[in-house]
C-alpha cells in the first residue's frame, strides 16, 4: 500500500502541473487576443497603411460598412484586383478595431459584406436598384452615417492601355486601392470638410492637375480638397470668402502692390498662406511681404554643398533636407529625408530671438526643414566665371540652412489649436512639386502642410501610396536557363547529395 502512495502523489502533482500550464496558456492566449501587433514584411510594404488612413479610421464613430459587389469569375476590367481589395479591406478591419473604437475581432466598427451576383442574384438586384449601377460592373459600396458612395473597381487600379492597340487586355501596373478607399471615407466621415484651396495665378505659378503638377492635383482630389485658380490682377479683387488656403506655387514675377494688399488683408483676417519660392525668379515684393507679415525672410542665396571629387571640387545643388518635430506638419516625418531638386533658397527665421536661450527653438515662427549637415546658404552662388562658388562668412548662412518654416499671427503656435489664427508656411523651393521630381516624402510633406493649414491636422502625416507591381521581364534564353535550373539542375543536385549521404551512412 505504501508503494502506491508515492505514485498517486506523483500523478497528482503531474496533473496539477498540467492544469497550471493549461491555465497559464489560456490566460496568455486570452490576453494576446486584445494585445498584439501586426507587421508588414512584404517586399514593397504592400499591406502597410499610411498615417492618413489610420487617422481617418480613428474618426469613425459609428459602424461603417463596405459592400463588395464582385464576381470572382468576371472578366471585366478590374477583376484581377479581387485579391488585393479583400486583403486591403482586412487591413482596414484590423485597423478599425485597433484604434480604440472597439475590441475583439468580432466587434470591428467596419463590416465587409461580399455579394457575388452569380450566387446571390436577389441581393445583387436590390443593390443595383438602390445604388443605380450596372449589373456588369464590379463596385465597392461604402456606407457610413446614412451616407454612401459607389467606387467602380477599375478606379482602384492603374492600367497600361498600350496592349489594347493589339487587341489585348489593359495591363495592370499599380494598385491605388488605399488612396481611393481612404478618400471615400474622408468624404463620408467629414461631409462638410470639403475645403477649397486657391492657387495664385498670373506670375508663372503652377496649377495642380495640369502638367507639370498633375500628381499633386490628383492627390488633393483624393483627399476631398477642391482646388481653384485665383487671379487678383483686377484692382478690386479680393480673396474669396470660401478660401481655406491660398498657395503661391513658384511665382516667377512679383505680384502687384494691389495683389499683395489683397493677400495682406486675407492674412490679417485669419487667412492661411503657403508660399513655395522660385529661386530663379525676381520677387522682391513677395520677399518683403513674407518678411514683414510672417517674420520669415528669404535670403538672396542658394543652399548647396561642396563635394570633393579627388582632383576637383564639385557643387551639389540638389539639397537633402531633414524634418523638425516642432510642428504637427512634420512631427510624423521626423527621421525621413526630403530631396529638393534644382535651386533652393534658405530662410532667415525670426532673427531677433536668442538661440542660446533654452526654449527659444520654439515660438510663433518655427523651422520645419533644414539642409542636412554640409549644406549651407551661399550668396556667391552664380559661378559666372567658372571658378566655383565663394562663401562669405559675414553674409552666408553656414549651418543650419533652413529651407521651410511655419509662422502664426498672434503668437498661437500650437498647430492643433485653430481658433481662426492666421498661419503661413514658406518653402525655399517649388521644383519638388513637379511630377518629374516629386517623391514620396515630398508628397507627404506637401499634403501634411495643406491639411494642417486648412485645420485638418488629424490628417497630417504620410499619405496613401500607390502600390506598384513588380514585373520580371525575361528573354527566351533566360527562360530556357531558368527552366533548365528548376527542372534539371536543382533536382539532379538534390538526388546526388542524397546518394552521397546514403553511401556515407552505409559505409
Amino acid at each position: 500500500m505504501s508503494n502506491h502512495v508515492p505514485h498517486r502523489a506523483i500523478r497528482l502533482r503531474v496533473a496539477l502541473q498540467i492544469a497550471a500550464a493549461l491555465a497559464v496558456s489560456v490566460c496568455i492566449i486570452g490576453w494576446s487576443l486584445d494585445h498584439y501587433r501586426r507587421h508588414d514584411f512584404s517586399r514593397s510594404h504592400k499591406f502597410g497603411l499610411s498615417n492618413q488612413t489610420k487617422q481617418t479610421l480613428s474618426s469613425v464613430g459609428s459602424p461603417a460598412r463596405v459592400i463588395v459587389y464582385f464576381s470572382p469569375s468576371s472578366t471585366a476590367t478590374g477583376s484581377e484586383l479581387h485579391g488585393d481589395i479583400m486583403a486591403l479591406l482586412r487591413e482596414y478591419q484590423f485597423l478599425s478595431q485597433g484604434q480604440g473604437l472597439s475590441k475583439g475581432p468580432s466587434r470591428s466598427n467596419l463590416t465587409v459584406e461580399r455579394v457575388d451576383p452569380l450566387r446571390n442574384p436577389a441581393r445583387a438586384r436590390d443593390l443595383q436598384a438602390q445604388y443605380r449601377f450596372s449589373g456588369a460592373e464590379n463596385v465597392l459600396i461604402v456606407e457610413y452615417g446614412g451616407r454612401s458612395t459607389v467606387i467602380p473597381v477599375p478606379e482602384m487600379g492603374e492600367y497600361d492601355t498600350e496592349p489594347t492597340r493589339y487587341g489585348e487586355r489593359p495591363r495592370l501596373v499599380a494598385f491605388r486601392g488605399e488612396q481611393v478607399l481612404t478618400s471615400a471615407f474622408i468624404g463620408l466621415v467629414q461631409p462638410a470638410s470639403s475645403k477649397k484651396v486657391y492657387f495664385l495665378q498670373g506670375h508663372g505659378e503652377g496649377m495642380p492637375g495640369i502638367p507639370p503638377m498633375q500628381i499633386i492635383g490628383q492627390n488633393l482630389k483624393r483627399q476631398n480638397i477642391t482646388t481653384a485658380p485665383l487671379n487678383l490682377s483686377a484692382g478690386t479683387a479680393t480673396v474669396p470668402a470660401d478660401a481655406a488656403l491660398v498657395v503661391i506655387a513658384g511665382a516667377h514675377f512679383d505680384p502687384s502692390a494691389d495683389e499683395l494688399a489683397a493677400l495682406r488683408d486675407y492674412w490679417r483676417a485669419g487667412g492661411h498662406l503657403m508660399t513655395l519660392l522660385d529661386p530663379t525668379g525676381e520677387t522682391p515684393g513677395l520677399d518683403a511681404f513674407l518678411d514683414e507679415e510672417g517674420r520669415i525672410r528669404p535670403r538672396n542665396d542658394r543652399v548647396l554643398r561642396l563635394v570633393n571629387l579627388g582632383g576637383a571640387t564639385g557643387i551639389l545643388r540638389d539639397v537633402t533636407g531633414e524634418f523638425f518635430a516642432s510642428s504637427e506638419i512634420t512631427a510624423r516625418l521626423v527621421g525621413l529625408n526630403i530631396l529638393f531638386t534644382g535651386n533652393t533658397r534658405s530662410l532667415a527665421i525670426n532673427d531677433q530671438r536668442d538661440r542660446s536661450i533654452k526654449g527659444q527653438e520654439t515660438g510663433p515662427t518655427r523651422p520645419l526643414i533644414r539642409g542636412i549637415h554640409g549644406f549651407r546658404g551661399c550668396s556667391g552662388f552664380a559661378n559666372a566665371d567658372g571658378k566655383g562658388v565663394t562663401f562669405d562668412p559675414a553674409k552666408d548662412n553656414f549651418f543650419p540652412a533652413y529651407i521651410a518654416a511655419i509662422t502664426d499671427l498672434g503668437g498661437v503656435h500650437d498647430d492643433r489649436v485653430a481658433l481662426g489664427a492666421s498661419r503661413m508656411v514658406v518653402v525655399g523651393n517649388s521644383e519638388f512639386l513637379k511630377d518629374k521630381f516629386l517623391a514620396g516624402t515630398g508628397l507627404d510633406f506637401f499634403s501634411s502642410a495643406v491639411n494642417t493649414l486648412i485645420d485638418r491636422t488629424q490628417l497630417a502625416g504620410t499619405t496613401p501610396k500607390t502600390k506598384e507591381f513588380f514585373t520580371l521581364n525575361l528573354d527566351e534564353l533566360q527562360l530556357r536557363l531558368l527552366a533548365l535550373w528548376t527542372i534539371v539542375a536543382v533536382p539532379l543536385a538534390s538526388a546526388l547529395l542524397g546518394l552521397i549521404f546514403l553511401w556515407r551512412r552505409r559505409s
